[in-house]
Order: C-alpha cells, then sequence, then structure tokens
C-alpha cells in the first residue's frame, strides 16, 4: 500500500467517524448534559461544603527588636526556621493544648489530618490553614494554634521568635466541592465516553442496511435495489390486481 492509499483511507476512517457523530449527536448531547446536571446536583446538595481558615506568622531568627537592626544572616536563618516551625506546629504536644483550649469538641488526630503550615513564598513569613466543614470551628482551630505555637515553639527550638501577623477570619465561601468543574469534568468525560461506545458500536457492526451504507463501504455505483415488500403493500397490490380483473 502506497503512501497515497494510506492518506485516502485514514481520510475516509476520519469521515466515517465524523458520520457516526452526526447520527449519533443528540443522545450524545442528552447524555453529556444529563451527567453534568446530575453531578452538579450531587456536588450541591450531597456533598458537605469545606472551609479553610489561615493565619500568618512572621519568624525571625533572634529579638532585633532590642537591637534594631537585621542581617542578611538573619533572614536566612529565619527562613529556615520557617520548615522547623511547620513541623512543631503539628506535634501532640501543640495539638492536644489546641483541643483543650477547644473544649475537646475536636480530636488532635483530626487536626493534625487538616492541618497544613508552609512559607509563603520563601519568606520568613509562613501560614498555617486548616479545612473543615465548619467555617466557625476551621476559624477557632487556626486562631488557637496562632496564639499556643509561638510560646510551645520557643520552648523547643530555644531560638528565634515568632509572631502573629495575621489572625484568621471566618472563611465565607467554601473551597470544595467545586461545582462547575465538577460538572464540567463530568460532562466532558461523559461526552468522550458515549462518543467512542457510539464509534465502537458503529465500527463493530459490518452489516448493509441501506444503499448509503452500499455505496460507502465499497464506493461504487449501485445499478439498482430490490424495494422492501411489507404486509401492508403487499395487500394494496393483491387488490389492484383484482380490481384490474
Amino acid at each position: 500500500m502506497n503512501g497515497k492509499e494510506k492518506e485516502q483511507e485514514y481520510t475516509i476512517s476520519i469521515i466515517q467517524i465524523l458520520k457516526i457523530l452526526r447520527k449519533y449527536l443528540i443522545p450524545i448531547l442528552i447524555i453529556t448534559i444529563a451527567a453534568g446536571a446530575v453531578t452538579y446536583v450531587i456536588s450541591a446538595k450531597f456533598i458537605k461544603p469545606k472551609y479553610k481558615a489561615e493565619a500568618l506568622i512572621y519568624v525571625s531568627a533572634k529579638d532585633y527588636m532590642q537591637s534594631g537592626t537585621m542581617t542578611t544572616s538573619d533572614l536566612s536563618i529565619a527562613k529556615q526556621l520557617v520548615s522547623t516551625y511547620s513541623i512543631i506546629l503539628k506535634t501532640d504536644g501543640v495539638l492536644n493544648k489546641v483541643t483543650e483550649r477547644l473544649g475537646n469538641q475536636i480530636t488532635a488526630a483530626k487536626i493534625k489530618a487538616n492541618l497544613s503550615a508552609s512559607a509563603v513564598n520563601n519568606t520568613e513569613v509562613f501560614t498555617i490553614s486548616y479545612v473543615d466543614t465548619n467555617p466557625e470551628r476551621a476559624q477557632a482551630v487556626v486562631n488557637a494554634i496562632a496564639d499556643i505555637a509561638p510560646d510551645e515553639i520557643m520552648n523547643v527550638v530555644k531560638a528565634g521568635n515568632a509572631s502573629v501577623i495575621q489572625w484568621a477570619a471566618t472563611p465565607v465561601n467554601p473551597i470544595s466541592p467545586n461545582k462547575t468543574r465538577n460538572a464540567a469534568i463530568a460532562a466532558l468525560a461523559a461526552f468522550v465516553l458515549s462518543a467512542a461506545v457510539f464509534i465502537l458500536i458503529s465500527l463493530l457492526d459490518t452489516r448493509i442496511r441501506t444503499v448509503e451504507d452500499l455505496t460507502d463501504e465499497f464506493d461504487m455505483p449501485v445499478l439498482g435495489s430490490i424495494p422492501t415488500i411489507t404486509a401492508d403493500l403487499s395487500a394494496a397490490e393483491t387488490a389492484e390486481d383484482d380490481d384490474d380483473e
């Protein structure tokens, strides 16, 4: 098979696929819209929204307020301390005090599972984030950690200084579920899968049903065709013959 024949075969295959998609376009669209709508409803009605509260803590290598100066070395050390402080925040010593502060309404294990701390753009500032289905509780947990952590950090590290520069506010907008995104992903997946199924079924079905199927398959003109004779047509022709007699 030369290159021209291969190109022709490939072109015919693309045209065939486009014809299949056009033929089943309506059911594909119905499945796509239904999948997106169902996913949106499930995300809105059956999945609990989650809220994230955040606080910011500033880390310094030493109490430079007494001297009024800070060196480049101090800044470098402070950045290194950020990762250390982030680990200390998740220790049982800190989290147990947080649960006590909150009246043991939440366990230390649950706080640890939904707590994160990381540096902000590789600076001496790091953020404390906590995710919860209750926005007020998310705020209470973060602020309790921000209040307790600096003293606990100083007791462990014995160096540097940590201070809260921004307390957590009650989150208003949930971070999940993203209903629109979930619906779009479900709709796209449904479109691709339904289109693939219809294409596969059509390509595997090699039966010839119409004159168009015959011409598309063999690329040759049809000289004639035998019409399908139904029972009603046969009876009508018989009655017409009787009238002629």
